[in-house]
């Protein structure tokens, strides 16, 4: 095997396998034979999606005729919108190249951002490895105790940078809400600000996933250490069935209607796209692999162990989410760009 190029953005590297010495038995298996994909994350080493990335690869291969290797790339920057940008932009049209990429970068597309450089609805859709539900936590000894805080403390929070739910969530809950979010940006992956809060650096984070915690915090989580102070989603995940939800908080319908279409993006949780225009054959190919990983008892166990949520669906279903949150309403969307200082207009 040898490398032979590097992409213009240094972020794309793609290892091709030359046609000499491959043995029969990869001849025979289509056209994934002999390659490799690789798997871009959005953030740094160590948090969700990291995690779920890295999980997925290992049992993703052997469902794809040709058995593929995986290469795992981590793209963090922008709050998502770096690895979205390159994916979309840069990266081979032909299968090779996909990204798990962060839904909050789909809702400032949706609403015009000018460094998101793609369009929603035209990447190709391959499965959602989990429906999500959003937090806002704190560490114990910082000055918050409750969700009532938050309306009445400042509230020192990290950010990933411009697109990152840890950065839009909590602007959202001030402009919406009222509440007194301090937002400090550079806080790239969750560990980093986990690490932070531990250090008293900051008072908490918002945009850490559900099933991040689960995964990652969950010796925190029962020792008290690590408090969840809001949620965020459609509704209430059973796993905080006493932690508020930010929805329940709206005192206006268009308040409401606000966080929905910001919350709509977290069914989206941990989507794997490929760019634009994959050959229909190879999206077919990596779709069936999709759904067969996910029903993948040796996948199945993994994920258990890890605390991974498994709430997964296929490309109907993103398509229809990817929809709905690019035909907001033009009201919502005006009062979405406020909050999150987004120029209407790409």
């Amino acid at each position: 095997m040898q490398i032979v190029k590097e992409s213009r953005a240094l972020l794309w590297t793609v290892a091709l396998v030359g046609a000499v010495a491959v043995p029969a038995a990869a001849q025979d298996g289509g056209f994934f034979a002999g390659k490799t994909i690789s798997l871009a994350v959005p953030s740094g080493p160590g948090g969700g999606y990291d995690t779920y990335a890295r999980t997925f690869a290992r049992y993703y291969p052997k469902h794809i005729p040709g058995k593929p290797q995986i290469v795992v790339q981590n793209t963090p920057g922008g709050g998502g919108l770096v690895a979205a940008n390159n994916l979309y932009n840069l990266a081979a049209r032909d299968g090779t190249a996909l990204a798990v990429l962060a839904s909050s970068s789909f809702l400032v597309a949706a609403l015009g951002e000018k460094l998101a450089k793609f369009d929603n609805l035209k990447f190709t859709p391959i499965g959602n490895l989990s429906e999500e539900s959003d937090t806002c936590s704190v560490w114990h000894r910082s000055p918050i105790e409750n969700t009532q805080d938050l309306f009445t403390k400042e509230t020192v929070v990290g950010s990933e940078g411009i697109g990152s739910n840890s950065q839009t969530f909590p602007l959202a809950m001030n402009d919406v809400l009222g509440m007194k979010f301090k937002i400090i940006p550079g806080y790239q992956g969750t560990q980093l600000r986990a690490a932070a809060m531990e250090r008293g650096e900051l008072h908490g984070a918002c945009g850490i996933f559900v099933s991040t915690l689960n995964a990652l915090f969950e010796r925190q989580l029962k020792e008290g250490t690590w408090r969840v102070v809001l949620q965020m989603g459609l509704s209430r995940n059973p796993r905080f069935p006493d932690v508020p939800n930010a929805l329940e908080l709206a005192k206006t319908e268009e308040a409401k209607a606000t966080l929905t279409t910001m919350f709509a993006q977290l069914a989206l949780g941990r989507p794997l796209y490929g760019p634009p225009n994959v050959p229909a054959e190879q999206a077919a190919t990596l779709q069936k692999a999709f759904a067969l990983t996910m029903e993948d008892s040796e996948y199945m166990a993994e994920a258990a162990k890890l605390g991974l949520d498994r709430r997964w669906f296929g490309p109907d279903r993103m398509n229809e989410i990817m929809r709905d949150m690019d035909s907001a309403t033009e009201p919502v969307k005006v009062r979405l760009r406020k909050i999150l200082n987004i120029e209407a207009g790409k």
